[in-house]
C-alpha cells in the first residue's frame, strides 16, 4: 500500500508541474547593438533533427524578444505582455509567425556559431541573429497584437 501511495504522490506531482507556464530556452542574450532599431542576439535551441535545432534557436530568440524579454538590456520589457492572450486571440498570427517562418523577415543576418551538437535526444544549435526590432514592432501593432505606445 506504501508503495501506491508513492507512485500516487509522485504522479500527481509530475501532472501539477507540465501543466505550468511555457518556458522558453533561456540561453538567449544581446550579442550586440548596431542602432535603436538593430540588434544581434545569440541563442540556443534544440530539435531532434540538426537543422531543426538551428530554427527552434532562432525562434527562441523571437520568444523570449516577444514574450519574456532580455533582462539586463533596454529590451528588457517583452514586446507583448500577455503571452496566452495573445496566443489565443491571435493564434493565425503565432501560427504564420513561428510554424511558417514569417519571423525570417525581421532578420537581417544569421549564422551558425556552434555547429549542431548531439544531446540526450537530438541536437543542440547555437546561433547568432541580427533582428530588427522597429519593425518587429510596427508589425506587431498593424496586426493589432500590440497597442502603439501611447495610445
Amino acid at each position: 500500500m506504501k508503495m501506491f501511495k508513492s507512485v500516487f504522490s509522485l504522479s500527481v506531482v509530475l501532472v501539477i508541474f507540465s501543466c505550468g507556464p511555457i518556458r522558453y530556452n533561456s540561453e538567449v542574450f544581446v550579442s550586440g547593438k548596431e542602432n535603436k532599431s538593430v540588434y544581434t542576439f545569440t541563442a540556443k535551441g534544440a530539435a531532434k533533427k540538426q537543422e531543426k535545432a538551428i530554427y527552434e534557436a532562432e525562434k527562441n530568440a523571437f520568444r523570449v524578444i516577444m514574450f519574456t524579454g532580455v533582462p539586463g538590456t533596454d529590451l528588457s520589457m517583452p514586446l507583448v505582455g500577455n503571452e496566452n492572450e495573445a496566443m489565443n486571440n491571435h493564434k493565425n498570427y503565432f501560427d504564420r509567425f513561428f510554424n511558417q517562418n514569417a519571423y525570417t523577415a525581421f532578420v537581417l543576418n544569421r549564422s551558425t556559431v556552434t555547429s549542431s551538437k548531439k544531446i540526450r535526444g537530438g541536437y543542440e544549435a547555437t546561433v547568432s541573429i541580427k533582428v530588427n526590432i522597429e519593425s518587429l514592432r510596427t508589425d506587431l501593432e498593424q496586426n493589432e497584437i500590440i497597442r502603439k505606445f501611447g495610445y
